[in-house]
């Protein structure tokens, strides 16, 4: 069944490889190197209620609430009033991660994160030497779970992405492209950890008593701008604006066309994946329009938890501003009916679009 499975998931991705060249007024094909690139923006902290976020754990002290992570305020000198978050760390004496405390931002949408800065406590009552954070992990939330995030500074492992941390500060460039709407930071232990032998457990297992907590006083998400409220809602906020900081009105229509049937996958919703498409649509080999939406169909009926993500999106737009090329990366996540098993896939989609008659632009082709 699992084999089955994975033939029709491979057969339904086929309707994203179908094979055209799109053809400008010259009729010379458009190369992916011509594509314009994006230029160097600023980045926006995103991970701030001020901008839509919200913060929530298991650990929710009122003294040290999960929101005070999000309000910009990245002293510790007010720790002992209530600033900061402070989590529990003595599920270390069960040795089990599931069972680990963890903070979590939740962004305003899906977001291309840049940067993550993490704030530990830092001043001359606390010093992060002797009670900041010493080992914790980042992960973003993928679609159907959770995943480490892969940073140029620490380690991506199952344990941790960080440790033996000193400092106040601790700055991660992320490595490749990281667009989700939800990030958290999972603690492991502090500088101020203590571990006290208790017993041993079943089958010779030393168990210890731990004291000590996580102390968290901000979370910062740099984002690239177009990410933020600035882009408006008939744009997708997933999508990076290509070539001009303000995209043109035919960009911002191809945008929207790719934002319309990454929802419909999202959303499972056959109707508006089907309307993007040309009625012309075909592909080399003979198929049309009916073909995609038989297959849409289907995947819809085998699968569910369907999450595509698109990023780094690269449009060509041709000088008679009728016809486009779209090239993006994408992540498809989903959970098989038949046995539960999440499959994931990624790479990189080309969609040849064009300007039709009641002046809309659909997809023509694929590859």
């Amino acid at each position: 069944m699992q084999n089955s499975n994975k033939y029709i998931f491979s057969l339904v991705l086929s309707l994203f490889f179908v094979i055209f060249i799109l053809s400008g007024c010259s009729g010379e094909s458009v190369r992916t190197k011509q594509m314009l690139m994006s230029p160097k923006r600023d980045l926006i902290n995103c991970a701030l209620a001020s901008k839509g976020a919200t913060a929530e754990s298991p650990d929710n002290d009122p003294e040290h609430p999960p929101s005070e992570v999000i309000d910009g305020d990245t002293s510790s000198l007010d720790w002992d009033d209530g600033g900061g978050w402070e989590g529990n760390l003595s599920h270390l004496r069960l040795d089990d991660l599931l069972s680990r405390t963890y903070i979590q931002v939740n962004l305003p949408g899906k977001r291309q994160i840049r940067e993550l800065v993490v704030y530990t406590i830092d001043s001359p009552k606390y010093p992060a030497e002797e009670y900041g954070l010493k080992t914790y992990r980042l992960e973003y939330w993928h679609g159907t779970g959770w995943e480490g995030i892969e940073v140029t500074n620490g380690t991506l492992d199952r344990q941790y992405t960080i440790k033996d941390n000193k400092k106040g500060k601790i700055v991660h460039k992320i490595k490749g492209n990281l667009v989700t709407n939800r990030i958290r930071l999972v603690p492991i232990s502090s500088n101020d950890i203590e571990r006290t032998y208790s017993l041993t457990a079943f089958g010779g297992k030393t168990v210890y008593d731990v004291t000590g907590s996580a102390r968290v006083i901000e979370i910062e998400a740099w984002c690239d701008p177009d990410h933020i409220a600035e882009v408006s809602m008939e744009e997708s906020p997933n999508l990076l604006p290509v070539g001009k900081r303000q995209p043109s009105p035919e960009e911002q229509a191809v945008m929207k066309v790719l934002d319309s049937y990454e929802q419909g996958y999202d959303n499972e919703n056959l109707e508006q994946v089907v309307s993007n498409f040309s009625d012309e649509f075909t592909t080399l080999d003979g198929k049309s329009k009916a073909d995609i939406e038989a297959k849409a169909a289907k995947f819809f009926e085998e699968y569910t938890k369907i999450n595509i993500t698109f990023r780094d999106l690269k449009i060509y737009v041709d000088p008679e501003g009728n016809k486009a090329t779209a090239e993006v990366n994408y992540t498809l996540d989903c959970v098989a009916v038949a046995d539960g098993n999440p499959l994931r896939r990624s790479g990189i989609l080309t969609f040849n679009l064009r300007k039709e008659q009641d002046g809309n632009w659909r997809i023509t082709s694929a590859e």
